[in-house]
Protein backbone atom coordinates (compact mmCIF):
# COMPACT_ATOMS: atom_id res chain seq x y z
CA UNK A 1 0.00 0.00 0.00
CA UNK A 2 1.44 3.38 -0.95
CA UNK A 3 1.49 6.44 1.22
CA UNK A 4 -1.57 8.65 1.17
CA UNK A 5 -1.01 11.24 3.88
CA UNK A 6 -3.76 13.60 4.94
CA UNK A 7 -2.55 17.10 4.39
CA UNK A 8 -3.18 19.37 7.35
CA UNK A 9 -0.60 21.98 8.29
CA UNK A 10 -2.22 22.55 11.67
CA UNK A 11 -1.48 19.11 13.30
CA UNK A 12 -0.08 15.86 12.00
CA UNK A 13 1.22 13.10 14.35
CA UNK A 14 3.46 10.31 13.09
CA UNK A 15 4.58 7.17 14.99
CA UNK A 16 7.24 4.92 13.51
CA UNK A 17 8.82 1.68 14.74
CA UNK A 18 11.58 0.13 12.67
CA UNK A 19 11.72 -3.66 12.32
CA UNK A 20 14.43 -6.11 11.36
CA UNK A 21 13.33 -6.13 7.71
CA UNK A 22 13.10 -2.33 7.63
CA UNK A 23 9.32 -2.30 7.29
CA UNK A 24 7.47 0.27 9.37
CA UNK A 25 4.10 0.81 10.92
CA UNK A 26 2.96 4.38 10.43
CA UNK A 27 -0.09 6.07 11.89
CA UNK A 28 -1.02 9.54 10.74
CA UNK A 29 -3.81 11.47 12.38
CA UNK A 30 -5.45 14.54 11.05
CA UNK A 31 -6.87 16.54 13.89
CA UNK A 32 -7.88 20.11 14.35
CA UNK A 33 -8.59 21.65 17.68
CA UNK A 34 -11.81 22.92 16.09
CA UNK A 35 -13.10 19.44 15.10
CA UNK A 36 -14.85 16.98 17.44
CA UNK A 37 -13.03 13.81 18.52
CA UNK A 38 -15.25 11.48 16.41
CA UNK A 39 -14.41 13.37 13.23
CA UNK A 40 -10.74 13.29 14.11
CA UNK A 41 -10.85 9.52 14.64
CA UNK A 42 -12.59 9.07 11.34
CA UNK A 43 -9.71 10.85 9.71
CA UNK A 44 -7.11 8.43 11.08
CA UNK A 45 -5.51 6.12 8.51
CA UNK A 46 -3.16 3.20 9.11
CA UNK A 47 -0.79 3.59 6.21
CA UNK A 48 1.45 0.51 6.63
CA UNK A 49 1.51 -2.25 9.28
CA UNK A 50 4.16 -4.92 9.90
CA UNK A 51 2.71 -8.46 9.93
CA UNK A 52 2.30 -10.13 13.37
CA UNK A 53 2.60 -6.77 15.17
CA UNK A 54 0.15 -6.33 18.06
CA UNK A 55 -0.93 -2.66 18.27
CA UNK A 56 -3.01 -1.42 21.19
CA UNK A 57 -4.18 2.16 20.81
CA UNK A 58 -5.72 3.77 23.85
CA UNK A 59 -7.60 7.01 23.26
CA UNK A 60 -8.52 9.50 25.90
CA UNK A 61 -10.70 12.33 24.83
CA UNK A 62 -10.88 15.87 26.05
CA UNK A 63 -13.31 18.62 25.43
CA UNK A 64 -11.88 19.66 22.08
CA UNK A 65 -10.62 16.39 20.63
CA UNK A 66 -8.07 13.63 21.03
CA UNK A 67 -5.70 14.65 23.77
CA UNK A 68 -3.53 11.50 24.13
CA UNK A 69 -2.69 8.46 22.06
CA UNK A 70 -0.55 5.57 23.41
CA UNK A 71 0.70 2.81 21.11
CA UNK A 72 2.18 -0.41 22.54
CA UNK A 73 2.92 -3.81 21.14
CA UNK A 74 3.90 -7.09 22.74
CA UNK A 75 7.42 -8.48 22.56
CA UNK A 76 6.01 -11.82 21.45
CA UNK A 77 3.49 -14.37 22.64
CA UNK A 78 2.76 -14.65 26.35
CA UNK A 79 5.10 -17.03 28.17
CA UNK A 80 6.31 -17.59 31.73
CA UNK A 81 7.82 -19.87 34.33
CA UNK A 82 8.38 -20.15 38.08
CA UNK A 83 11.25 -21.11 40.38
CA UNK A 84 11.21 -22.70 43.82
CA UNK A 85 13.39 -22.01 46.85
CA UNK A 86 14.71 -24.30 48.25
CA UNK A 87 15.57 -26.77 45.52
CA UNK A 88 15.10 -29.80 47.81
CA UNK A 89 12.12 -29.29 50.10
CA UNK A 90 11.35 -30.68 53.54
CA UNK A 91 7.93 -30.95 55.14
CA UNK A 92 7.21 -28.02 57.45
CA UNK A 93 9.41 -25.52 55.65
CA UNK A 94 8.19 -22.13 54.46
CA UNK A 95 8.91 -22.58 50.74
CA UNK A 96 9.12 -19.68 48.29
CA UNK A 97 7.69 -19.66 44.73
CA UNK A 98 8.65 -16.90 42.26
CA UNK A 99 6.89 -16.39 38.91
CA UNK A 100 8.22 -14.63 35.81
CA UNK A 101 6.32 -13.60 32.66
CA UNK A 102 7.09 -11.95 29.34
CA UNK A 103 5.37 -11.22 26.04
CA UNK A 104 1.67 -10.59 25.66
CA UNK A 105 0.31 -7.31 26.97
CA UNK A 106 1.04 -6.16 30.52
CA UNK A 107 -0.04 -6.11 33.29
CA UNK A 108 0.04 -9.80 34.24
CA UNK A 109 -2.00 -11.70 36.80
CA UNK A 110 -0.94 -14.89 38.59
CA UNK A 111 -3.02 -17.70 40.10
CA UNK A 112 -1.37 -20.53 42.07
CA UNK A 113 -2.42 -24.05 42.99
CA UNK A 114 0.00 -26.03 45.16
CA UNK A 115 -1.41 -29.52 44.79
CA UNK A 116 -2.28 -30.02 48.46
CA UNK A 117 -5.48 -27.99 48.40
CA UNK A 118 -3.68 -24.70 48.93
CA UNK A 119 -4.03 -21.82 46.46
CA UNK A 120 -2.51 -18.38 46.07
CA UNK A 121 -3.75 -15.05 44.82
CA UNK A 122 -2.34 -12.52 42.38
CA UNK A 123 1.28 -12.55 43.57
CA UNK A 124 4.42 -13.12 41.54
CA UNK A 125 6.25 -14.18 44.72
CA UNK A 126 4.42 -16.32 47.24
CA UNK A 127 5.24 -18.62 50.18
CA UNK A 128 3.66 -21.97 50.95
CA UNK A 129 4.22 -24.67 53.58
CA UNK A 130 3.74 -28.38 52.89
CA UNK A 131 2.97 -30.11 56.16
CA UNK A 132 3.22 -33.65 54.81
CA UNK A 133 5.86 -35.39 52.70
CA UNK A 134 4.81 -36.47 49.22
CA UNK A 135 4.70 -35.62 45.53
CA UNK A 136 2.70 -32.54 44.54
CA UNK A 137 1.71 -30.89 41.26
CA UNK A 138 2.13 -27.12 41.37
CA UNK A 139 0.19 -25.11 38.78
CA UNK A 140 0.63 -21.47 37.85
CA UNK A 141 -1.77 -19.70 35.48
CA UNK A 142 -0.48 -16.45 34.00
CA UNK A 143 -3.01 -14.09 32.39
CA UNK A 144 -2.18 -10.92 30.50
CA UNK A 145 -4.21 -7.75 29.88
CA UNK A 146 -5.96 -9.28 26.86
CA UNK A 147 -6.96 -12.35 28.95
CA UNK A 148 -4.51 -14.59 27.14
CA UNK A 149 -3.55 -17.46 29.43
CA UNK A 150 -0.27 -19.33 29.83
CA UNK A 151 -0.20 -22.33 32.24
CA UNK A 152 2.95 -23.68 33.92
CA UNK A 153 2.91 -27.04 35.71
CA UNK A 154 5.69 -28.71 37.74
CA UNK A 155 5.80 -31.81 39.91
CA UNK A 156 7.76 -31.43 43.15
CA UNK A 157 8.83 -33.84 45.88
CA UNK A 158 8.66 -32.89 49.55
CA UNK A 159 10.67 -35.15 51.82
CA UNK A 160 9.87 -35.97 55.42
CA UNK A 161 11.32 -38.06 58.23
CA UNK A 162 13.29 -40.29 58.13
CA UNK A 163 15.83 -39.42 55.44
CA UNK A 164 17.59 -42.48 54.00
CA UNK A 165 20.66 -41.34 52.05
CA UNK A 166 24.17 -42.84 51.58
CA UNK A 167 23.74 -45.48 54.27
CA UNK A 168 22.31 -43.00 56.79
CA UNK A 169 18.85 -43.22 58.33
CA UNK A 170 18.11 -39.85 59.95
CA UNK A 171 14.95 -39.13 61.90
CA UNK A 172 14.32 -35.42 62.35
CA UNK A 173 11.60 -33.04 63.51
CA UNK A 174 10.87 -29.36 63.96
CA UNK A 175 10.63 -28.47 67.65
CA UNK A 176 8.99 -25.49 69.32
CA UNK A 177 12.22 -24.10 70.84
CA UNK A 178 15.18 -26.33 69.92
CA UNK A 179 15.32 -25.92 66.16
CA UNK A 180 15.70 -29.26 64.37
CA UNK A 181 16.13 -32.30 66.61
CA UNK A 182 17.74 -35.38 65.02
CA UNK A 183 17.27 -38.75 66.69
CA UNK A 184 17.49 -42.55 66.37
CA UNK A 185 20.11 -42.27 63.65
CA UNK A 186 21.91 -45.27 62.15
CA UNK A 187 24.79 -45.56 59.72
CA UNK A 188 24.80 -48.76 57.66
CA UNK A 189 22.39 -50.20 60.18
CA UNK A 190 24.53 -49.42 63.24
CA UNK A 191 23.07 -47.00 65.85
CA UNK A 192 25.25 -43.89 66.21
CA UNK A 193 23.06 -41.04 67.58
CA UNK A 194 20.18 -41.33 70.04
CA UNK A 195 19.29 -37.65 69.82
CA UNK A 196 20.91 -34.25 69.31
CA UNK A 197 19.64 -30.67 69.36
CA UNK A 198 20.60 -27.10 70.29
CA UNK A 199 18.90 -26.35 73.58
CA UNK A 200 19.46 -22.59 73.20
CA UNK A 201 22.05 -19.82 72.90
CA UNK A 202 23.24 -17.77 75.84
CA UNK A 203 23.69 -14.18 74.62
CA UNK A 204 25.23 -11.32 76.52
CA UNK A 205 26.11 -7.65 75.96
CA UNK A 206 29.40 -6.14 77.04
CA UNK A 207 29.51 -3.48 78.20
CA UNK A 208 25.88 -3.55 79.15
CA UNK A 209 23.50 -1.09 77.47
CA UNK A 210 22.67 2.08 79.38
CA UNK A 211 20.19 1.46 82.16
CA UNK A 212 20.83 -2.29 82.23
CA UNK A 213 22.45 -4.38 84.94
CA UNK A 214 26.21 -4.89 85.03
CA UNK A 215 25.87 -8.26 83.27
CA UNK A 216 23.13 -8.31 80.64
CA UNK A 217 22.54 -11.94 79.64
CA UNK A 218 19.53 -13.61 78.11
CA UNK A 219 18.70 -17.04 76.72
CA UNK A 220 17.76 -17.16 73.05
CA UNK A 221 16.14 -20.14 71.38
CA UNK A 222 15.68 -21.55 67.90
CA UNK A 223 11.92 -21.13 67.77
CA UNK A 224 9.62 -22.65 65.18
CA UNK A 225 8.05 -19.19 64.83
CA UNK A 226 11.39 -17.78 63.66
CA UNK A 227 11.75 -20.67 61.22
CA UNK A 228 8.29 -20.01 59.79
CA UNK A 229 9.22 -16.34 59.30
CA UNK A 230 12.10 -17.26 56.97
CA UNK A 231 11.03 -18.17 53.39
CA UNK A 232 13.15 -21.03 52.12
CA UNK A 233 14.57 -21.44 55.62
CA UNK A 234 14.29 -25.25 55.86
CA UNK A 235 15.99 -27.30 53.16
CA UNK A 236 17.80 -30.49 52.28
CA UNK A 237 21.15 -29.78 50.62
CA UNK A 238 23.87 -31.84 48.97
CA UNK A 239 27.61 -31.38 48.50
CA UNK A 240 28.80 -30.26 45.07
CA UNK A 241 32.23 -31.82 45.66
CA UNK A 242 32.36 -35.40 44.30
CA UNK A 243 35.42 -36.08 46.47
CA UNK A 244 33.54 -35.15 49.65
CA UNK A 245 29.89 -36.20 49.30
CA UNK A 246 27.49 -35.24 52.08
CA UNK A 247 23.92 -34.15 52.67
CA UNK A 248 22.62 -31.78 55.31
CA UNK A 249 19.48 -30.47 56.94
CA UNK A 250 19.83 -26.68 56.89
CA UNK A 251 17.58 -24.43 58.94
CA UNK A 252 17.59 -20.62 59.06
CA UNK A 253 15.98 -18.65 61.86
CA UNK A 254 15.07 -14.98 61.51
CA UNK A 255 14.19 -12.54 63.06
CA UNK A 256 16.39 -12.82 66.10
CA UNK A 257 20.13 -13.03 65.71
CA UNK A 258 20.14 -14.67 62.28
CA UNK A 259 21.02 -18.25 63.22
CA UNK A 260 21.62 -21.03 60.67
CA UNK A 261 21.59 -24.57 62.09
CA UNK A 262 23.07 -27.48 60.11
CA UNK A 263 23.18 -31.23 60.68
CA UNK A 264 25.60 -32.63 58.07
CA UNK A 265 26.14 -36.32 57.28
CA UNK A 266 29.05 -37.60 55.17
CA UNK A 267 29.11 -40.69 53.02
CA UNK A 268 32.04 -42.14 55.01
CA UNK A 269 30.21 -41.98 58.35
CA UNK A 270 31.52 -38.61 59.53
CA UNK A 271 28.90 -36.14 60.75
CA UNK A 272 28.86 -32.57 62.02
CA UNK A 273 26.77 -30.28 64.23
CA UNK A 274 27.08 -26.70 62.94
CA UNK A 275 25.73 -23.28 63.85
CA UNK A 276 26.31 -20.01 61.98
CA UNK A 277 25.58 -16.75 63.80
CA UNK A 278 25.01 -13.57 61.80
CA UNK A 279 25.48 -9.96 62.87
CA UNK A 280 21.98 -8.80 63.67
CA UNK A 281 21.03 -7.46 67.07
CA UNK A 282 21.65 -4.41 69.18
CA UNK A 283 24.56 -2.02 68.95
CA UNK A 284 26.87 -3.49 71.60
CA UNK A 285 29.56 -6.13 71.78
CA UNK A 286 28.02 -9.61 71.95
CA UNK A 287 28.92 -12.80 73.76
CA UNK A 288 27.48 -16.06 72.34
CA UNK A 289 27.42 -19.53 73.82
CA UNK A 290 25.35 -22.09 71.87
CA UNK A 291 24.42 -25.12 73.95
CA UNK A 292 24.36 -28.39 71.99
CA UNK A 293 23.06 -31.48 73.79
CA UNK A 294 24.22 -34.70 72.09
CA UNK A 295 23.53 -38.29 73.07
CA UNK A 296 25.59 -40.80 71.08
CA UNK A 297 24.91 -44.52 70.73
CA UNK A 298 28.19 -45.76 69.28
CA UNK A 299 28.00 -49.39 68.18
CA UNK A 300 25.33 -51.55 69.76
CA UNK A 301 26.33 -50.94 73.38
CA UNK A 302 24.23 -48.86 75.75
CA UNK A 303 27.08 -47.96 78.08
CA UNK A 304 29.95 -46.02 76.54
CA UNK A 305 33.11 -44.31 77.68
CA UNK A 306 34.27 -40.74 77.10
CA UNK A 307 37.93 -39.80 76.67
CA UNK A 308 40.05 -36.65 76.25
CA UNK A 309 43.44 -36.31 74.58
CA UNK A 310 45.93 -35.10 77.16
CA UNK A 311 48.88 -32.69 76.82
CA UNK A 312 51.16 -35.68 77.42
CA UNK A 313 49.95 -37.20 74.15
CA UNK A 314 47.77 -40.06 75.42
CA UNK A 315 44.04 -40.64 75.67
CA UNK A 316 42.60 -40.53 79.18
CA UNK A 317 39.22 -42.04 80.02
CA UNK A 318 36.86 -39.69 81.86
CA UNK A 319 35.42 -41.30 84.96
CA UNK A 320 33.17 -38.64 86.46
CA UNK A 321 30.61 -36.12 85.32
CA UNK A 322 32.09 -32.67 84.91
CA UNK A 323 33.53 -29.91 82.76
CA UNK A 324 36.23 -31.01 80.30
CA UNK A 325 37.42 -27.81 78.60
CA UNK A 326 39.42 -27.98 75.38
CA UNK A 327 43.07 -28.17 76.45
CA UNK A 328 44.35 -27.43 72.91
CA UNK A 329 45.95 -30.89 72.65
CA UNK A 330 45.20 -32.83 69.48
CA UNK A 331 45.60 -36.44 68.42
CA UNK A 332 47.42 -36.28 65.05
CA UNK A 333 46.51 -39.90 64.32
CA UNK A 334 42.76 -39.25 64.40
CA UNK A 335 41.99 -36.05 62.50
CA UNK A 336 43.56 -33.80 65.18
CA UNK A 337 40.82 -34.59 67.66
CA UNK A 338 40.30 -33.51 71.28
CA UNK A 339 37.61 -35.85 72.65
CA UNK A 340 36.27 -39.29 71.79
CA UNK A 341 33.25 -41.33 72.80
CA UNK A 342 32.74 -45.02 72.15
CA UNK A 343 32.35 -48.51 73.49
CA UNK A 344 36.04 -49.20 74.09
CA UNK A 345 36.66 -50.56 70.60
CA UNK A 346 34.69 -48.29 68.28
CA UNK A 347 34.78 -44.53 68.70
CA UNK A 348 33.65 -41.24 67.34
CA UNK A 349 36.57 -38.80 67.56
CA UNK A 350 35.52 -35.18 68.05
CA UNK A 351 37.02 -31.92 66.74
CA UNK A 352 35.71 -28.57 68.02
CA UNK A 353 35.81 -25.51 65.79
CA UNK A 354 35.10 -21.89 66.72
CA UNK A 355 35.61 -19.28 63.99
CA UNK A 356 34.37 -15.85 65.10
CA UNK A 357 34.07 -13.12 62.51
CA UNK A 358 35.58 -10.63 64.96
CA UNK A 359 38.90 -12.43 65.27
CA UNK A 360 40.44 -9.65 67.37
CA UNK A 361 37.94 -10.18 70.21
CA UNK A 362 38.96 -12.32 73.24
CA UNK A 363 39.15 -16.05 72.51
CA UNK A 364 37.35 -18.52 74.78
CA UNK A 365 38.12 -22.24 74.75
CA UNK A 366 35.14 -24.48 73.96
CA UNK A 367 34.14 -27.06 76.54
CA UNK A 368 32.23 -30.28 76.93
CA UNK A 369 30.17 -31.19 79.97
CA UNK A 370 29.96 -34.94 80.51
CA UNK A 371 26.70 -35.96 82.20
CA UNK A 372 24.65 -39.04 82.90
CA UNK A 373 21.84 -39.29 80.37
CA UNK A 374 18.65 -38.56 82.26
CA UNK A 375 15.29 -37.60 80.84
CA UNK A 376 14.29 -34.00 81.50
CA UNK A 377 17.80 -32.71 82.14
CA UNK A 378 17.57 -29.86 79.65
CA UNK A 379 17.53 -26.11 80.05
CA UNK A 380 14.03 -24.69 80.48
CA UNK A 381 12.95 -22.41 77.67
CA UNK A 382 11.92 -18.99 78.99
CA UNK A 383 8.67 -17.46 77.72
CA UNK A 384 9.19 -15.89 74.32
CA UNK A 385 12.44 -15.80 72.42
CA UNK A 386 14.28 -13.51 74.81
CA UNK A 387 14.14 -13.49 78.59
CA UNK A 388 16.60 -12.99 81.42
CA UNK A 389 18.17 -16.35 82.18
CA UNK A 390 21.67 -17.20 83.40
CA UNK A 391 21.63 -20.87 84.38
CA UNK A 392 24.40 -23.10 83.01
CA UNK A 393 23.93 -26.81 82.09
CA UNK A 394 26.84 -27.59 84.41
CA UNK A 395 24.06 -27.94 87.01
CA UNK A 396 23.39 -31.37 85.48
CA UNK A 397 26.97 -32.53 86.18
CA UNK A 398 26.87 -33.56 89.83
CA UNK A 399 30.12 -35.49 90.00
CA UNK A 400 28.44 -38.87 89.57
CA UNK A 401 30.10 -41.88 88.00
CA UNK A 402 30.04 -41.55 84.20
CA UNK A 403 32.41 -44.37 83.19
CA UNK A 404 30.54 -47.18 81.43
CA UNK A 405 27.22 -45.51 82.12
CA UNK A 406 24.54 -44.21 79.79
CA UNK A 407 25.98 -40.77 79.12
CA UNK A 408 25.39 -37.59 77.10
CA UNK A 409 27.45 -34.49 76.41
CA UNK A 410 26.85 -30.76 76.32
CA UNK A 411 29.04 -28.95 73.79
CA UNK A 412 29.46 -25.24 74.64
CA UNK A 413 31.53 -23.25 72.12
CA UNK A 414 31.89 -19.59 73.07
CA UNK A 415 32.87 -16.50 71.10
CA UNK A 416 32.62 -12.72 71.02
CA UNK A 417 31.32 -10.48 68.27
CA UNK A 418 31.14 -6.70 68.07
CA UNK A 419 28.82 -4.22 66.48
CA UNK A 420 30.05 -2.38 63.40
CA UNK A 421 26.80 -1.01 62.03
CA UNK A 422 24.75 -2.75 59.38
CA UNK A 423 24.90 -0.36 56.45
CA UNK A 424 24.02 -1.25 52.85
CA UNK A 425 27.63 -2.24 52.18
CA UNK A 426 27.96 -4.50 55.24
CA UNK A 427 28.41 -8.08 54.04
CA UNK A 428 30.60 -9.75 56.65
CA UNK A 429 30.48 -13.56 56.86
CA UNK A 430 28.79 -15.08 59.89
CA UNK A 431 30.63 -16.58 62.83
CA UNK A 432 30.88 -20.37 62.85
CA UNK A 433 30.90 -23.02 65.58
CA UNK A 434 30.89 -26.76 64.94
CA UNK A 435 31.67 -30.16 66.41
CA UNK A 436 32.84 -32.76 63.90
CA UNK A 437 32.58 -36.50 64.59
CA UNK A 438 35.00 -38.88 62.82
CA UNK A 439 34.22 -42.61 62.98
CA UNK A 440 36.82 -45.22 63.84
CA UNK A 441 35.88 -48.89 63.87
CA UNK A 442 32.19 -48.15 63.31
Amino acid sequence: MGKNPIENPEQTTTSRRKTRDKRTAEIKIKNSSKRPARAALAGMQIIRIRPAMLVAIIFSTALYGVSNITAAHGAGPLTGDFTINPQFMLAGGNDSFTASASGGVTPYQFAWSFGDGGTGGNLSNIDHTYTTAGSYTVKLNITDFLLTRFPVTKTITVQGSPLTIDGWLVNWKITANWGIEVSNITYNGVPVIRDAFINGIMVGYWPSPPGQTVHCFFYDNLGSDDLAARPGGLSLQFSSDPLNPWFQIRTQFQPGYNYTEIWRFHQDGQWEAILYVGHLGCGWNHYYQPQFRINLAVGNKNRDVMGQYSPSGVWQNLIWEGNYTDNASRDPSHNSTEWRLGDGQSYYYMVPKVTPWAAEMPRVAPKIYLVRDRAGEVEPNPPGDIATYTEDPIVFANGELAYRQSIAIWYLPTFWDHWTGLGPGFNAPPSLVSLSFYPNGI
